[in-house]
């Protein structure tokens, strides 16, 4: 069963029960995504209703299955102009119209809805943005002040009437909780209302919290450089780069700082942009987003998104989360669409246009992304569209082409490549793997390294292709075991770190990474494969087949299911066929 943390539960207590997904779940205990169920009585609610109504209430229901939300809401409109008092369709209707970002009709619901549901938590916040959204923050205030106690309620409660408080020139986080976001709120409100002095009591909530995810940690740096503490936001900046080297924007930050570039600091660092307190609240409400997006609770996600986009249209990061979240649920048309006024000369118009042809890549329309990658090279000397486009074709398995982007890469970037484009070199060296060429592919590996010494992924990548060739097995094991330091819970580098002792005919040292690689990905061929093999190796044959016969069961590839059918044709003594068992040859070789 999957896990949902302490925001998934309070937002299901918020939304009283009210369903995301279609009648045809009605009567399922977990339906996909674990979002709540369609209660029963709605749908009969919907059968007995007259023909017309139910038909439009069922497709409601199933245009909301298919995400989308807007189409969902014009049907239960029909039904609601029949039964214009019912709260359960009004609430509905309400949840709608903010998933589809019509935050105007969400409002005018919430107002319907409080007429016959005086006490409903989700109206009561939507009404509360909406006053902020409006600068009228007396009025959020008010509606704070009426919304009852709940888990949900005391969460965001605080941070909307902490965000109304500062409208009036007050802090006021007398309610707050110890969590990073109320913590962090509390730092955005002091900077707003030009407390600085007080903003270092709200890192040190963050930072008491214990390890911080690095979107925090970068966030305590953010502050601590908001602030003027340039020490401290580089220490920070700089351990959290160390722990994967592939940020661009703190790269630019910590350039920003050790340059005294004030200029480049207010671009790169969301606290300087705050302006209002429907800015402030926007972030609240974008932080709960984010967390939900993370757990997967994709609907729940995108109603603080829209809410965020209520209280700050310009926030971009909200922006991207709503398409990315619509992407996943396969609406990409409307994803792209969330991005087709952005012109050139705009803030982050590259980085837009980059996330635009990712779409476009993830939605089978390649030569749509293509023709936009091209034409942002041809336009703007944009060198990542060119890799980008590598990128297309090596996820292809188009390697001649990807070659040739990669090429005209490194060619438009001229002479050597430098660190900014290490991951050229990462995907060119893969792709050079990929088409048999080893010398070329080991000089671009070993050069990406150099420039990240300590990426996980790379150092895998390099260590692997060597142990698998079986050359240079004591620089490999080194650089796997390097890596599993960095990512002890990736099953892949574990199984690397594995078959390197296992290269090395170090079997019963290879075992254990083996079986933990195993543990985090039981139904990958490869993995089940090589612990087979090692298995074999020490003699454990019973166990060795058991995993040759998952493996073959899980893979795709008819060269190894040929070579899994070959070991499993063994016999215990280790004689592959009748034919050698017949001979007395006794093959102990797991290859």
């Amino acid at each position: 069963m999957k896990k949902h943390s302490f925001y998934s539960f309070i937002l299901a207590g918020l939304l009283g029960g009210f369903s995301f997904a279609s009648p045809a779940l009605a009567n399922s205990e977990q339906p996909p995504g674990g979002e709540p169920a369609v209660a029963v009585a709605s749908v009969k609610q919907a059968v007995s209703a007259p023909p017309g109504i139910s038909g439009s209430f069922l497709a409601s229901h199933f245009a909301q299955s298919r995400y989308d939300w807007k189409t969902a809401g014009s049907y239960l409109d029909k039904v609601l102009r029949k039964d214009a008092e019912n709260p359960d369709l009004i609430k509905r209707a309400m949840v709608l119209a903010t998933g589809a970002g019509d935050m105007t009709q969400a409002t005018a619901r919430a107002r319907d809805l409080l007429k016959v549901d005086p006490y409903n938590s989700l109206a009561i916040m939507i009404l509360g943005v909406d006053a902020l959204a409006n600068n009228h923050p007396e009025q959020a205030l008010a509606e704070m002040n009426r919304m009852p106690d709940g888990d949900i309620t005391d969460f965001i409660r605080p941070l909307i009437r902490g965000w109304a408080k500062a409208a009036q020139g007050v802090l006021d986080t007398s309610d707050f909780n110890v969590t990073t976001i109320h913590s962090y709120n509390g730092a955005l409100m002091a900077l707003y209302l030009n407390r600085k002095n007080e903003v270092p009591a709200f890192i040190q909530r963050m930072i008491e919290q214990g390890a911080m995810p690095t979107y925090d940690a970068e966030r305590a740096g953010d502050l601590f450089a908001t602030i003027g503490d340039k020490q401290k936001a580089l220490s920070i900046f700089e351990g959290t780069y160390q722990q994967g080297k592939n940020n661009k924007n703190l790269e630019k930050k910590i350039a920003a700082l050790k340059d005294d570039d004030a200029a480049a600091l207010k671009e790169l660092i969301p606290a300087l942009a705050i302006k209002t307190p429907a800015q402030g609240a926007a972030v609240a409400m974008f932080d709960m987003a984010r967390i939900l997006f993370q757990e997967d609770s994709d609907s729940s996600a995108r109603l603080f998104a829209n809410m965020a986009l209520a209280l700050n249209p310009e926030f971009l990061e909200a922006r991207i989360l709503l398409a990315s979240n619509m992407a996943r649920n396969g609406q990409f048309d409307e994803a792209i669409g969330f991005f087709s006024a952005v012109k050139r000369g705009q803030a982050n118009y590259l980085d837009i246009q980059h996330y635009v042809a990712d779409l476009l890549a993830d939605s089978k329309r390649e030569q749509e992304a293509l023709t936009l990658l091209e034409r942002l090279f041809a336009e703007d000397h944009d060198i990542d569209a060119l890799i980008r486009i590598g990128d297309i074709y090596r996820n292809d398995e188009s390697y001649d082409q990807a070659l040739t982007a990669y090429n005209r890469a490194a060619q438009a970037i001229g002479g050597k490549v430098p660190e900014e484009y290490w991951y050229l070199l990462y995907a060119r060296g893969m792709t050079y793997e990929r088409k048999g060429d080893w010398p070329a592919a080991e000089a671009d590996l070993k050069a990406a390294i150099a420039y990240r010494p300590d990426h996980p992924y790379l150092l895998n990548y390099l260590g692997y292709s060597w142990a698998d060739k079986g050359i240079n097995l004591d620089e490999s094991l080194g650089l796997l075991k390097k890596a599993a330091e960095l990512r002890p819970t990736d099953g892949y580098i574990t199984d690397s770190l594995g078959w390197a002792l296992f290269m090395m005919k170090r079997y019963e040292e290879a075992v254990p990474s083996l079986e933990k690689a195993v543990e985090i990905l039981p139904y990958d061929a490869t993995l089940n494969d090589h612990l087979g093999d090692a298995y074999w190796q020490v003699s454990r044959r019973t166990e060795a087949r058991f995993q040759w016969e998952r493996a073959l069961s899980n893979t795709t590839d008819e060269a190894q299911a040929e070579a899994l059918r070959t070991k499993l044709s063994r016999d215990f003594r280790g004689r592959s066929s009748l034919k050698e068992a017949k001979s007395g040859v006794v093959d102990t070789s797991a290859q």
